[in-house]
C-alpha cells in the first residue's frame, strides 16, 4: 500500500482508483451486488447518441451455401434424382436450393455437394449455370469426381441435403467473374428514460440520527435501485414507442433476452422441454446438453463470454463438474471489475456470474443468459447524473418543506452479431417432456 504525503488532488488517485462517471459508481459500490452487468458495462465502451432511435449496421460471416431441397437431372427440375448406377466425372446435376442460398453461388465456384448425415455422400462439382426462381432456384454442377457408392449403394447423391462453396475455378487468361456482395442488416434500438427520484423533508435532512446520515444513505439506496431497474431493462426490456399522459413520447428499449428471441432464435434452448432429451436427468445428459448449445454460441464472436446465471443454474453446472470431472471450474476475476467462476469450454472460455435478479425470481433460477462482451455497449443521450435540488439552501421548493431530487439516465443497449449471445432455461433440472 503506497503513502501520499501532502494535499491530494483530483489527478492523485491511483489508476481506475476514482470512478467518473455515476454509472461507474455502481461498480465501485456495488462490484458483485444486483445489477452487474451494468457495472460491467460502465468499464466498458459507451456512446453519446443524439437522437432516441439508434441505428446499426452488422454482417455476419457469409454462408457461402445451405440447404438442398432436391437433385434433379434436368434443368426444368422435373426429373429428381433416383440412383441406378454410378454418375462419372462429368455429369452435370442441378441442385435445387432457396433463392437466398442460390445467390450465394456464382458460375466458376467450386462446390461440395454433401449429405450431412452421412460424410461418404461428398462429392467435388464445378457450377456451371445459376437460376433464381424464387423456391425453384437452382445451379448447375458438373461433378468433378465420379459419384461415391464405396460403402453402400444408398449413399448416393440422390440423399444430398448441403451444398457448401469450398473455392473458385478460373482458367488461364479467363476473365473476371461475377461478384457477390452482402448487404449489412439494420438494427435498431431506443433510448428509455429511467428515473429513481429522491424526497426528503428540511427537517429529516437536518436530523441527527445513531444509524448515520440518512440522506446520505437515502441517496445510495435510490442509485442502487436506479441500476436495478436498468439491469432489468437490459434483460427483458422489450422496444415500443408510445405517447405518454402529457402527449409526449415515452419509449422502452429492447433488452438481451428477446433481441435474441428475435434475431437468433437457435440460440435459444432449454434443457428441461427439449424433446431430444426426454426424459433424461440432468446429471445424465446435462453437459451433453451443454457443448451442444455452447458450441452454436461460440460459433460466432468472441472466445471468452459472460454468463449470468440464476442459483439454480450455477449449481447444476456444479454438481456436473463433481460427478464427471470433465467440467473444470475455478474462480477469477473478470478484467472488468466482477467476481466470478471460470470454466474453460472445449469452444472457449465463458465466465460465470451469478445474479442475483436471477436468483431471487424463482422462472429464472435455472436461467443462464451468455453475453459476449465484445459484441455490446451502452448507447445514451444522457448518461446517469443526478439532479440535485439547490432549493434546500432556500428552505425547499415554493410550496414544498423539503427538497426533491432524482437519478435520471436516457440510454439503452446496442447490441451486434446476435448470434454471438444465448439464453439457456432449464440449467440444472430434468427433463420432463
Amino acid at each position: 500500500m503506497a503513502a501520499f504525503l501532502g494535499m491530494r488532488g483530483n489527478g492523485d488517485w491511483a489508476t481506475d482508483q476514482r470512478p467518473k462517471h455515476w454509472r461507474e459508481m455502481i461498480l465501485y459500490l456495488y462490484p458483485n451486488g444486483s445489477a452487474p452487468l451494468t457495472a460491467m458495462l460502465s468499464k466498458m465502451k459507451s456512446e453519446k447518441v443524439s437522437d432516441p432511435e439508434f441505428n446499426w449496421w452488422t454482417k455476419n460471416l457469409a454462408g457461402q451455401g445451405g440447404a438442398v431441397t432436391g437433385v434433379y437431372t434436368d434443368a426444368i427440375l422435373a426429373s429428381a434424382y433416383s440412383y441406378s448406377s454410378v454418375r462419372a466425372a462429368g455429369t452435370v446435376m442441378y441442385v435445387k436450393a432457396a433463392e437466398a442460398v442460390i445467390k450465394e453461388i456464382r458460375v466458376g465456384h467450386q462446390v461440395l455437394l454433401r449429405d450431412s448425415s452421412w460424410p461418404d455422400v461428398d462429392v467435388n462439382g464445378e457450377v456451371t449455370a445459376r437460376a433464381l426462381n424464387g423456391v425453384s432456384s437452382y445451379v448447375a454442377v458438373k461433378l468433378l469426381e465420379e459419384e461415391n457408392t464405396a460403402n453402400s449403394a444408398a449413399a448416393n447423391l440422390s440423399s444430398v441435403d448441403r451444398i457448401l462453396v469450398i473455392g473458385s475455378m478460373n482458367a488461364e487468361g479467363a476473365t473476371i467473374p461475377d461478384a457477390i456482395s452482402y448487404d449489412p442488416v439494420k438494427y435498431y434500438n431506443y433510448t428509455q428514460i429511467f428515473r429513481t427520484p429522491l424526497e426528503i423533508t428540511r427537517t429529516a435532512r437536518k436530523t441527527r440520527l445513531r444509524t448515520g446520515d440518512s440522506y446520505k444513505e437515502m441517496k445510495r439506496e435510490a442509485l442502487e435501485l436506479h441500476s436495478i431497474e436498468i439491469e432489468k431493462s437490459f434483460f427483458y426490456g422489450v422496444r415500443s414507442e408510445n405517447t405518454g399522459s402529457n402527449g409526449k413520447p415515452k419509449r422502452t428499449g429492447h433488452g438481451i433476452v428477446p433481441f435474441v428471441k428475435d434475431n437468433a432464435s437457435s440460440n435459444v434452448f432449454a434443457y428441461d422441454t427439449d424433446s431430444s432429451y426426454s426424459g433424461s436427468s440432468w446429471n445424465a445428459q446435462g453437459e451433453t446438453w451443454l457443448d451442444t448449445s455452447l458450441e452454436a454460441i461460440f460459433r460466432y464472436g468472441s472466445q471468452e463470454k459472460i454468463a449470468y446465471c440464476g442459483s439454480g443454474a450455477l449449481l447444476g453446472i456444479n454438481r456436473l463438474a463433481k460427478s464427471s470431472g470433465q467440467v473444470q471450474l475455478k474462480p477469477s476475476s473478470a478484467s472488468y471489475g466482477l467476481k466470478v467462476v471460470e470454466w474453460l469450454t472445449p469452444f472457449g472460455t465463458l465466465y460465470l456470474k451469478t445474479h442475483p435478479l436471477f436468483s431471487y425470481e424463482t422462472t429464472t433460477q435455472n436461467r443462464m443468459v451468455v453475453v459476449d462482451p465484445a459484441n455490446i455497449q451502452f448507447d445514451y443521450i444522457d448518461d446517469t447524473f443526478f439532479k440535485k435540488d439547490d432549493s434546500e439552501k432556500k428552505a425547499g421548493q415554493i410550496g414544498m418543506d423539503g427538497t426533491k431530487e432524482e437519478f435520471l439516465t436516457e440510454g439503452h443497449l446496442e447490441i451486434h452479431h446476435p448470434l454471438s449471445f444465448g439464453v439457456l432455461d432449464g440449467v440444472g433440472v430434468d427433463n420432463s417432456v
